[in-house]
Parts: C-alpha cells; sequence; structure tokens
C-alpha cells in the first residue's frame, strides 16, 4: 500500500504518464495497482491500469527515454508516441476523483481503510 504515496505525489505534481517516467518498474506497478486495491480505491485503480495499459506496449524504450535527463525530451516522445494524448483524458478523471479530497488526495483512501479494517493497520504480535 505504501506505492500509492508515490501515486499521489505524482498525480500532484505531474501525471499518469510521468508517474511512469519517474517509476519505471513493473514490480513497482504491480504494488501500486494491489495498493489501490487494498485500499478499495477501485476507482483510482482502474484509471492507473487504463494508462499502464496505454504505455505498456512501450514499456521498453519507455525505460531508455526515462534514464535521460532532458525533460524537454520525455515530453516530445510521450507526445510523438500518442501516449500523452491517450493518457490526458484518464489524468482528468483522475484529478476529478481526487478533486474530492484536494487536501488528502489519495491518502483518504488511507484514512476510510484505517478507520474500517483497523485489526490491518498494527502488529499485535
Amino acid at each position: 500500500m505504501a506505492a500509492t504515496f508515490e501515486l499521489d505525489v505524482s498525480m500532484a505534481l505531474d501525471d499518469l504518464a510521468w508517474h511512469f517516467v519517474n517509476y519505471h518498474s513493473l514490480d513497482w506497478y504491480e504494488e501500486t495497482n494491489q495498493g489501490l486495491r487494498e485500499l478499495e480505491a477501485d476507482e483510482a485503480a482502474e484509471f492507473f491500469e487504463k494508462a499502464f495499459a496505454i504505455i505498456k506496449p512501450h514499456w521498453i524504450e519507455l525505460g531508455g527515454v526515462a534514464q535521460g535527463e532532458d525533460f524537454s525530451a520525455i515530453h516530445a516522445w510521450l507526445d510523438a508516441t500518442g501516449i500523452q494524448k491517450l493518457i490526458d483524458p484518464l489524468d482528468k478523471q483522475m484529478w476529478k476523483l481526487l478533486g474530492q479530497w484536494p487536501k488528502e488526495g489519495l491518502m483518504h483512501f488511507w484514512v476510510t481503510y484505517a478507520r474500517k479494517y483497523p485489526e490491518r493497520c498494527v502488529d499485535t504480535n
């Protein structure tokens, strides 16, 4: 679930496409997606999964692009591949969802989860 924090930061500072630029790891994708599902942030998980489906065919190429430090080149690549244009509507949907909790963002789901499942939030051993 901790991986969802990085997605929250990405949505506050960038967008879904840039999240995958900054966190180019299939394991990180899986961890984030599972965290969203565990937190019962199902709508956010749907947007995240759809964004990944758009970027997945370019995953290997993205790895090389993401290593560069020329942010304008990364923006140009996202535009040239059509990734950004396809992900933009998902960004708008995600921002609309998160706009319900402008101070908390995805962290809203953490509070709800902790209140619903307090036994999962502490180690009693």
